[in-house]
C-alpha cells in the first residue's frame, strides 16, 4: 500500500492532468444534444426573380439539421446556371423549389412539363403576375396584318425577369410539352403578351 501510495505521490501532475482531460471529456458529451450539420448553399445577394445564378451569388455553409428544408441543394454545381424562380434574401437557403430546372419542373403541377422561354414584348403585362402565376399567351402581329391569337391558355409562369427598366425581357412558362413547343415557334414571328387568366 505504501509503494502505491509513493507511486500515485510521484505521478500526481501526470495523473491530475488525466483527470482533469476525462472531466472536459464528459462536460462536452453532456452539453452535446446530438445534433449535426448539413452542408447547404445560400445566395450572398438581394436577387431578383428570373436571375441566372453564378459562383459570385452563391456560398456553402454548415447549418444544424433542423434549420435545413427539404430540397436543399448542397453544391454550387447543383446551382450554378439555374434561374431564379422567384426573389430572395442575403442568406436564403437555396432548395430545388427556389430554382426552375428544366429536367425537374413537378413541382408546378403541369402533365408532361417542359420549360419555355419567351421574350414579351409588353413589359407592363407583367406587373401583377408572379412566379405561379396562370397566364394566356397572346401572340401580335407586330405589322398589324393579322388579329391577336391566343396561342396558350393557363400555363404557369415559372421565373420573371428580374430588371425592372428593362422594355421588355424574357419570361419562363411551364406548358404541356406540346404547348411549350407551339410557344417557342410563335416566338420567331411575332410579338407575345400575356394575359393573367
Amino acid at each position: 500500500m505504501e509503494r502505491l501510495d509513493r507511486l500515485v505521490f510521484a505521478h500526481r501532475r501526470l495523473l491530475a492532468a488525466i483527470c482533469a482531460g476525462l472531466a472536459v471529456l464528459l462536460t462536452i458529451g453532456a452539453l452535446d444534444d446530438g445534433s449535426s450539420t448539413r452542408r447547404v448553399v445560400v445566395v450572398t445577394a438581394d436577387l431578383d426573380a428570373g436571375t441566372v445564378l453564378s459562383a459570385e451569388h452563391l456560398a456553402v455553409r454548415d447549418l444544424p439539421i433542423d434549420a435545413v428544408p427539404s430540397g436543399v441543394l448542397s453544391t454550387t454545381r447543383d446551382v450554378v446556371g439555374r434561374t431564379l424562380a422567384g426573389a430572395v434574401r442575403d442568406g436564403e437557403v437555396v432548395t430545388d423549389r427556389r430554382v426552375v430546372d428544366a429536367r425537374d419542373l413537378s413541382g408546378f403541377g403541369v402533365d408532361d412539363p417542359a420549360l419555355a422561354t419567351v421574350r414579351v414584348t409588353d413589359r407592363a403585362a407583367l406587373g401583377a403576375l408572379h412566379v405561379g402565376s396562370r397566364v394566356d399567351v397572346v401572340a401580335v402581329d407586330p405589322h398589324g396584318e393579322e388579329a391577336p391569337s391566343v396561342i396558350a391558355r393557363s400555363v404557369v409562369v415559372a421565373s420573371l425577369p428580374g430588371d425592372q427598366d428593362a422594355e421588355g425581357d424574357a419570361i419562363g412558362l411551364v406548358a404541356p410539352s406540346e404547348v411549350a413547343a407551339a410557344l417557342a415557334a410563335a416566338g420567331l414571328g411575332a410579338g407575345l403578351t400575356v394575359i393573367a387568366s
